[in-house]
């Protein structure tokens, strides 16, 4: 039986793959790029579920198809490796539940943001799902799983853990749409490891808050001390600056573009019990910030300062370009540390790794006089990002602590 010139099982079109793209997937990697369909002449449709077999023609697994095929999107994401899967409506219910029983186990039970579904590290790839306490927001990397929308909120519904008052899902744009319940301009208040932070989860950005980085605004808070000066570079509405102030740092500058940011990065410190007076909140271009402080005077300057700038590059191509952005992003931060100061810096770009961050690092501050004294943590996301082994894209946040003489 064929259906468009595909062999068929049960309803769904069959693909072979060569053995170099057969063994990728059972090495972990969750991606099959459009080339796998040269030897075909079909095509898949958005959202359909393939049978794939391997390079001898036996069983591989289930793949999610993407649509259209687009040069470095991937065509397919591997949704199973059993030789007999269950259907899409009973993976989907299945592995959402266990996503929530992994974070029962993994997070603080105050906790009540977090992510609930990491796409490929769940099981689920290109599929992301946030919690703030209630309303949960979805996030789809994959184009393939519009068409299953309805049966996304359904399984939400009944196997995310209580009953979410709204889904929201946020494009690719940063346009909101209620899939369930309502959508509301009002921020939610949830809490995190014993810090309050508002959050908008229709408008903010990515899906309101930056989740992957609590166990690093843990860290901060831990190393942080009672009199600190402290500097907080692309500070977004103050993740890291609350950390900082509730460790009793005598002054926190935060700095970032928006003045609506900077207005809810005050209101964070309000809902902390921390009167904002004291503390900075500029609206400044870092880049263009950064020189014009080369100056400052030692009394003035930064006993631990974060750096968390947006990701500065998407393709390949671009890499040369991010990283000489991190190497200025250092220089420019050299003069502004004390002596013996903590420096912890991230990245969120794609194909930069931990070594090539600390490389920048160390270039960017040598250019301003200062060097590396020790490296004290390198870490990434939390616990409620996991990734599955093999699969390097997903494991896209680095985070080092360093001690800067």
């Amino acid at each position: 039986m064929s259906r468009r010139g595909a062999r068929v099982r049960d309803g769904l079109r069959q693909l072979q793959l060569d053995k170099r793209s057969a063994q990728a997937i059972l090495s972990g990697h969750p991606w099959l790029w459009p080339d796998v369909f040269d030897r075909v002449n079909w095509r898949p449709e958005r959202g359909e579920v393939i049978d794939l077999l391997d390079a001898v023609g036996a069983p591989l697994g289930l793949g999610l198809a993407e649509g259209r095929l687009q040069p470095g999107v991937p065509a397919l994401r591997m949704l199973s490796l059993e030789s007999q899967p269950p259907s899409l409506h009973k993976l989907l219910f299945s592995r959402i539940a266990a996503a929530r029983r992994l974070r029962e186990r993994c997070l603080k039970a105050e906790t009540t943001g977090f992510r609930l579904l990491n796409g490929e590290g769940d099981g689920l790839p290109g599929l992301i799902v946030d919690r703030y306490l209630d309303t949960l927001v979805i996030k789809l990397d994959c184009a393939g799983w519009q068409p299953h929308l309805a049966t996304i909120v359904e399984a939400l519904r009944a196997e995310a853990g209580g009953k979410p008052r709204s889904i929201v899902l946020r494009d690719r744009e940063g346009a909101a749409q209620a899939l369930h319940g309502e959508l509301s301009e009002e921020p939610l208040v949830f809490v995190e490891d014993g810090r309050s932070y508002l959050v908008r989860p229709s408008s903010g950005q990515k899906t309101g808050f930056f989740l992957d980085q609590r166990e690093n605004r843990n860290h901060v808070q831990t190393v942080s001390r009672p009199g600190d000066r402290s500097l907080n570079l692309f500070s977004y509405t103050g993740g890291f600056s609350v950390a900082m102030a509730m460790a009793q740092a005598t002054f926190v500058h935060s700095v970032d573009l928006s003045e609506s940011i900077m207005a809810d990065c005050q209101q964070q410190f309000r809902l902390n019990g921390i009167d904002p007076l004291g503390h900075r909140f500029q609206c400044a271009n870092i880049f263009e910030w950064l020189p014009t402080m080369t100056r400052l005077p030692g009394e003035q300057r930064y006993d631990l300062v974060v750096c968390d700038p947006p990701a500065l590059s998407h393709r390949q191509a671009d890499l040369p370009k991010a990283r000489a952005a991190y190497r200025r992003l250092h220089q420019g931060i050299g003069p502004l540390l004390s002596r013996r100061a903590l420096l912890v810096t991230a990245s969120c770009t794609a194909r930069l790794d931990s070594d090539d961050l600390l490389d920048d690092a160390r270039a960017g501050l040598e250019g301003a006089g200062r060097r590396i004294g020790r490296l004290l943590r390198r870490a990434g996301a939390g616990a409620d990002h996991p990734v599955p082994p093999g699969f390097a894209q997903g494991d896209y946040l680095s985070c080092l602590t360093l001690v800067v003489e």
